[in-house]
């Protein structure tokens, strides 16, 4: 029995000891700053664009849904709008935002949009403190504009090409159709029309090897359409479906990725842009809603 007091005596203290010696080696948890963003807006750019016959960004509508957030250089992550986050640092420190997009409309295919400048801006981070942002960017100066179709003036930078039996028209505020300003543009596919595509008036000389080149659109659509790139060599022409677009039944934002297609199609002199739908389902009451049409590089 004596023994058996000892033997209990001797784990006890054997016990008191591991248990200490963990509180000794396993120090409390850094207590985290937290960093607050609920959007990034995009403002205009009062520089200027002198790379660019337009002189300016047009509309500055647009879907930033990502922030990708360096602290002192370091990526902390890419973060879904809005979002609150914890980082362990404290005092001063020099954070950079960089807007993010889904390009195509792809949610696998988050990236910053290489057009808009970062922001950049020096915080202050205590423990357990939260910081709310309101981070704002612009075009970066450096952004050529080639196409910047808003539908206000006379005119349109695109027209109906010879395989389309319907034409694109203009609306005009106080229609509830128009997306911002004072006309939108539409196509109507039908009883008499069933086949809708226009193209760009002027082709354009765009960079090759892999330099970013995007179509911008804002769009509203009860049926499916189509990107398309026409390029044009000196001894033949090849046109190229860029990427389709689902319905939406509400105006959306469009940000396209025509880089491959224009990396693939190397050989050409120059490029126009189509846009296109086919009524497949016989359908009578077919509508594809326009505005803000941007080719940037």
């Amino acid at each position: 029995m004596k023994n058996n007091y000892k033997l209990f005596f001797v784990l006890s203290v054997f016990c008191v000891a591991i248990f200490s010696s963990c509180e000794i080696y396993n120090p409390a948890e850094p207590i985290p700053a937290y960093i607050h963003i609920d959007k990034i807006t995009l403002a205009k750019n009062y520089s200027g664009f002198p790379n660019s016959s337009t002189g300016d960004e047009g509309s500055l509508s647009n879907k930033i849904t990502d922030a990708w957030v360096y602290i002192d250089e370091q990526l902390i992550g890419c973060f879904e709008l809005p979002v609150t986050f914890p980082v362990l640092y404290e005092g001063s420190h020099q954070i950079r935002i960089r807007a993010g997009i889904k390009v195509n409309g792809i949610a696998a295919t988050r990236a910053p949009y290489p057009f808009y400048n970062d922001y950049n801006q020096t915080i202050y981070l205590g423990k357990g403190s939260k910081l709310n942002l309101t981070p704002s960017v612009t075009y970066n100066s450096s952004t050529h504009f080639a196409i910047m179709e808003n539908f206000e003036l006379v005119g349109n930078n695109m027209v109906k090409t010879i395989y389309s039996d319907t034409t694109l028209q203009t609306l005009t505020y106080p229609d509830p159709n128009v997306f911002e300003g004072n006309k939108s543009g539409i196509a109507y596919l039908g009883a008499s029309g069933h086949k809708f595509e226009c193209i760009s008036v002027d082709s354009f000389l765009l960079p090759k090897g892999g330099a970013s080149v995007f179509l911008e659109l804002n769009y509203k659509s009860n049926y499916s359409f189509i990107i398309g790139v026409k390029a044009i060599g000196s001894v033949s022409t090849s046109q190229f479906a860029a990427l389709s677009f689902n319905p939406s039944t509400t105006w959306n934002k469009g940000y396209v990725n025509l880089t491959p297609t224009i990396t693939g199609a190397y050989t050409a002199n120059s490029y126009k842009i189509t846009i296109g739908m086919i009524n497949n389902i016989n359908s009578d009451s077919l509508v594809l809603l326009l505005d803000n049409i941007k080719l940037v590089y």
